[in-house]
C-alpha cells in the first residue's frame, strides 16, 4: 500500500502566516493507475493550452480554476482514497507554538499514523511518500519518529509492531505525480478553510476516508 502526503499553508504564527495548515494524503494499492492518470492530466492540460508548458508538474497554486477542478475530478474518479488533517492555528496552545518541530510531528505524523493504523494491522508493507523539504539529518530523525509513533500506537492496542513494515521516502514532487495529486487535495481544503471557498472540496468530498480537524472548540 502506498501513501502520498503533501501540505498547504504554513506552521508559522506571524502576522503574515496562514490561519490554517492542511495535510492531505492519498492512499492507493497499487499507485500505478493514479500515477498514470496524473501524467495524462498534465499532458491534456498542456495540449489544451490550459496549463503553461513551462510548468512540468501539477501545482495547485499555479493552476487556474479550470485546471484545479479538472485535476480534482480525475482524482475523484480514481481508485484511491483520501485523508485530510486540518489545523486551525488560533487554537494551538502557546507551548506548542514555541516548538514547531513538535507541533509538526504531532499534526502530521501522529494523525497520519493513527488514521493508517487499521491498514498497518493488515498490510505487510506500507510506503509513505512525502514531498522532500527537510534536510538529510531531519529526514532521518523524522523517519525514525514515524516508526516509533507506529510502534507506540500498536503497543497501546496490545499488538506487536513489525518494525520493517513502514518505509518512509522523501522525493521531489516533480518526479512523483501521486504527490501532485495530494497537493491538489491539500489545496482544495486550504481554499475552503482559508478563503471560505468550498467549490473544490465539493468535487472530492466523497473520496474522504479520514477527516481530522485540530482543535475545534
Amino acid at each position: 500500500m502506498d501513501v502520498y502526503v503533501d501540505e498547504s499553508g504554513d506552521l508559522g504564527f506571524s502576522r503574515k502566516s496562514t490561519a490554517f495548515f492542511v495535510v492531505a494524503y492519498i492512499t492507493c494499492d497499487p499507485s500505478i493507475s493514479i500515477r498514470i492518470e496524473m501524467k495524462r492530466v498534465l499532458k491534456r492540460l498542456h495540449d489544451k493550452g490550459k496549463y503553461h508548458r513551462a510548468h512540468d508538474e501539477l501545482k495547485f497554486s499555479r493552476m487556474n480554476d479550470y485546471c484545479r477542478k479538472y485535476v480534482l475530478e480525475r482524482i475523484a474518479q480514481s481508485d484511491s482514497s483520501v485523508g485530510v488533517v486540518i489545523l486551525e492555528k488560533r487554537c494551538v496552545h502557546e507551548k506548542l507554538r514555541s516548538d514547531l518541530t513538535v507541533l509538526y510531528n504531532y499534526v502530521v505524523v501522529h494523525n497520519l499514523v493513527s488514521a493508517l493504523l487499521p491498514f498497518l494491522e493488515i498490510k505487510p508493507h506500507m510506503q509513505i511518500v512525502f514531498d522532500k523539504s527537510l534536510s538529510k539529518k531531519r529526514i532521518e530523525s523524522f523517519n525514525h519518529y514515524i516508526k516509533e509513533k507506529a510502534s507506540y500506537l500498536f503497543f497501546e492496542k496490545g499488538n506487536k509492531f513489525p518494525y520493517d513494515c513502514i518505509l518512509a521516502n522523501h522525493v521531489d514532487s516533480k518526479t512523483e505525480p501521486c504527490l501532485q495529486a495530494s497537493d491538489s487535495v491539500a489545496g482544495a481544503y486550504f481554499q475552503m478553510c482559508e478563503h471560505n471557498d468550498s467549490s473544490y472540496v465539493d468535487i472530492i468530498k466523497n473520496k474522504i476516508s479520514s477527516f481530522r480537524y485540530l482543535w475545534r472548540k
